[in-house]
């Protein structure tokens, strides 16, 4: 029995070492960045040539970058225009993907006309 012992704890000692070297072989995995991107709807506060900014319903402002590879479904970008916009990040700037511009909103305070009351005879 006591010539096992030796062998017993030297084979535990192997293992543990190949656990400890396999371990630390594999790579650790890295957090990818999201590949289907994220979006923001809002309000566009300012255009530039290759920048706007979308500001949302909760105030926070968001600066976007456009490239000859935006879609803009609408009319053109102007300040004032409520988007949808679908967006990368790449190299610390958010790249728009896609902009949808909303169409502006019919007003629904505006008083209809009524019609007078017919005469009786």
């Amino acid at each position: 029995m006591r010539k096992l012992r030796p062998l017993a704890l030297a084979l535990a000692l192997a293992a543990l070492s190949l656990a400890a070297t396999g371990a630390a072989a594999t790579p650790e995995k890295t957090p990818k960045p999201k590949s289907h991107g994220y979006s923001v709807n809002g309000t566009v506060e300012l255009v530039d040539a290759k920048t706007f900014v979308v500001h949302t319903s909760s105030g926070k402002s968001t600066t976007l970058v456009r490239t000859t590879a935006t879609k803009v479904n609408g009319d053109a970008l102007k300040a004032g225009d409520r988007v949808a916009v679908r967006y990368l990040e790449r190299d610390g700037k958010k790249v728009a993907t896609s902009i949808r511009v909303e169409p502006p909103s019919v007003a629904t305070a505006t008083a209809t006309p009524t019609a007078p009351a017919p005469a009786s005879r």
